[in-house]
């Protein structure tokens, strides 16, 4: 069984963010959306954050945020440049067996200081107040 996938509210939200992509010719940014898209259904099926071969063309690393706390496991997935998306992994647990996804934030200026605020004002979400999408 996949992984849920769930959005931080602030993903979809984040002005930054939005004005980006909205900025984006219309191709531009369907290809956008749709590479969003591929890598929601590889993390969905994906047995690791990192090592799973899946998640190869988005050459995903650990993301680190001071003041983040270490039970929280940020990963960064590089989409076509400039795209970053950061997504938390969570683990199996007993309330979700199979484990889940948080998509946190993502930049299309590759600006990882505004990054690195959003997810921090957003550090108490990381953990609860995530919605399903």
């Amino acid at each position: 069984m996949p992984r849920t996938v769930r959005y931080l509210e602030l993903f979809w939200n984040d002005k930054d963010f939005k004005k980006a992509l909205k900025s984006l010719p219309e191709p531009e940014k369907q290809k956008r959306l749709g590479e969003l898209v591929d890598l929601t259904a590889a993390l969905a099926s994906a047995t690791h954050a990192t090592h799973d071969p899946s998640l190869a063309p988005w050459k995903p690393t650990a993301y680190h945020v001071r003041k983040v706390g270490p039970d929280v496991k940020l990963y960064e997935y590089r989409c076509r440049y400039p795209m970053r998306v950061i997504a938390r992994w969570i683990e199996p647990s007993e309330r979700e067996p199979e484990g889940s996804i948080l998509f946190i934030a993502a930049t299309l200026s590759h600006d990882h200081e505004r990054l690195k605020e959003v997810i921090f004002r957003s550090r108490e979400g990381l953990v609860g107040g995530e919605r399903e999408e």
